[in-house]
């Protein structure tokens, strides 16, 4: 509880500080601007002992700290679970991954070929009938047959009367018959029919005679068995709470020792404040130097007036303020910003690098 508050006071102071660090500038910038008007009234927060011809900046004093041991939990105490795992014995098991069953083997019939004869037609007998053959034949046929027929006629030929009392002469005299020539078709070869005899019709026939049966012969096939690994649970998974301790770290604590503040420090003075005359006139006797901007981290000795700092960033329209000679935060965001443009490590102090690319000084 002591550590948790503690940290909380820190943690408040932290803010403070920047807080302050992020006021301090902008109020010096505020007053940058009105400076000759503070400078024409009379003010305490000016330098006091000053002689003409002397010229002052007011600079920033950064607050200093110091190191103070401070104890902060870096882990907070953690509950956790440690885990043991279930544990398995194994034993082996015979299963059966295919039943037994039964198949059977079947052997095929065998035949052998015998050749044997068929009549396929009986012998038979076949009539031919020869035609028979005509021809013509003249022939002088009897159309009336010849006659004996009584004719009246004279004794001329001794023939005897027949009727004595009439007187008539009747002849028996034979009458020719009368005959015609007639042709007519006649057989010359009467038909005849043969008897012709047809022999039988044999074809040889290749029969396959069965020799031996088919036959079919069980087979008995075993099952199959596989042995697997059986898990068997031995111990069951158990669970044992445990606390981790938090953890702590020593840090410094910066404890603020001298705040941040602004003092007047006599620098070189231009003679820029000749033109319009006020507290940057010159004064005779005095030789004008010109001011020493600040550089870096000090690995360049280059001397550069601000004035002419002031200008070749003006003229580059990246400062806007009055060219009088004072490296305040007008002139030190104008180097920012050159710096950033030029793709250079931007720290918003002269270095080199800066007074090269705007062609100033001498090394």
């Amino acid at each position: 509880m002591v550590k948790g508050e503690a940290m909380r006071n820190y943690n408040m102071s932290l803010l403070a500080t920047t807080l302050l660090a992020i006021a301090i500038p902008a109020t010096a910038s505020a007053g940058h601007h009105q400076a000759q008007a503070v400078a024409e009234a009379p003010n305490t927060t000016l330098p006091s002992g000053a002689h003409a011809g002397q010229c002052f900046a007011r600079r920033l004093v950064p607050a200093t700290y110091r190191n103070a041991p401070m104890s902060v939990v870096t882990q907070e105490a953690v509950e956790g679970y440690e885990i043991t795992d279930p544990v398995f014995e194994a034993r082996p098991q015979t299963v059966v991954t295919r039943d037994g069953y039964s198949r059977y083997e079947v052997t095929e019939p065998v035949f052998r070929a015998e050749s044997s004869s068929v009549v396929t037609r009986p012998a038979y007998e076949r009539l031919v009938a020869t035609q028979a053959q005509i021809g013509t034949r003249s022939e002088v046929v009897v159309i009336r047959e010849p006659r004996m027929v009584w004719r009246r006629g004279e004794n001329l030929s001794g023939v005897r009367r027949l009727d004595p009392n009439s007187g008539e002469i009747y002849c028996l005299v034979e009458e020719r018959g009368v005959t015609q020539t007639v042709t007519r078709r006649v057989v010359t070869n009467p038909a005849v029919v043969s008897v012709v005899n047809v022999p039988a019709q044999v074809q040889t026939i290749t029969r396959q005679v069965l020799a031996a049966p088919a036959q079919v012969r069980e087979i008995r096939v075993p099952e199959q068995t596989q042995t697997i690994q059986i898990q068997e649970l031995a111990n069951r998974a158990t669970a044992r709470k445990t606390v981790t301790p938090e953890q702590t770290s020593t840090i410094n604590r910066q404890e603020l020792v001298t705040a941040e503040h602004y003092e007047w420090v006599q620098v070189a003075c231009d003679n820029s404040g000749a033109q319009h005359g006020g507290h940057g006139a010159a004064v005779p006797g005095v030789r004008p130097v010109p001011h020493q901007v600040p550089m870096g981290n000090g690995a360049n000795n280059v001397v550069v007036s601000t004035t002419s700092l002031q200008r070749a960033l003006a003229e580059l329209g990246l400062y806007r303020g009055p060219i009088d000679g004072i490296y305040g935060p007008l002139t030190r965001e104008a180097v920012a910003q050159f710096q950033r443009a030029n793709h250079l490590t931007v720290t918003g102090r002269v270095n080199a690098d800066v007074v090269r690319g705007l062609g100033l000084g001498q090394k």
